[in-house]
């Protein structure tokens, strides 16, 4: 029998499932795609439903649905000055006094000046998420 956990709406735009996903909910809380799933849907702040079963959680939207996990140490912040995208091993400054660096290639050209900016953990280290594009990061200071 599954327990419902969350039963609200997704913070923002949702665009469906990928790999290593992060979903904010309205209610502040974080959560990560736990297994690979590709499904494009775009939506506005969609209705979604976490229910626990057998000890993991679901994550539901537009009856579709992926297992998910709770993220509890998330940092948030802004990019201190200009974004250019990630291009190797770029360094990062936030607003909140923190540096992290990129640590494995990627190469993605986005520009904003100071866009958000979220740190969390994920599989094997963190992840920087900005203006909808993740990369591997370490912290340097």
């Amino acid at each position: 029998m599954s327990k419902v956990v969350y039963d609200g709406k997704i913070d923002g735009d949702f665009e469906g499932f990928n790999d290593d996903v992060l979903f904010k909910m309205m209610n502040g809380t974080y959560w990560i795609q736990a297994q690979y799933k590709y499904w494009y849907h775009y939506a506005y702040c969609p209705h979604a439903t976490i229910t626990e079963e057998s000890g993991e959680y679901v994550l539901t939207v537009a009856g579709n649905s992926i297992p998910v996990r709770r993220v509890t140490a998330v940092i948030q912040s802004r990019i201190d000055g200009e974004f250019n995208g990630w291009s190797g091993e770029t360094i990062y400054r936030l607003q909140n006094g923190q540096v992290w660096q990129q640590c494995t290639y990627k190469y993605e050209y986005k520009y904003a000046y100071m866009p958000e900016a979220i740190v969390y953990m994920a599989a094997g280290g963190y992840k920087m998420l900005v203006l909808g594009t993740t990369a591997d990061v370490r912290q340097v200071i």
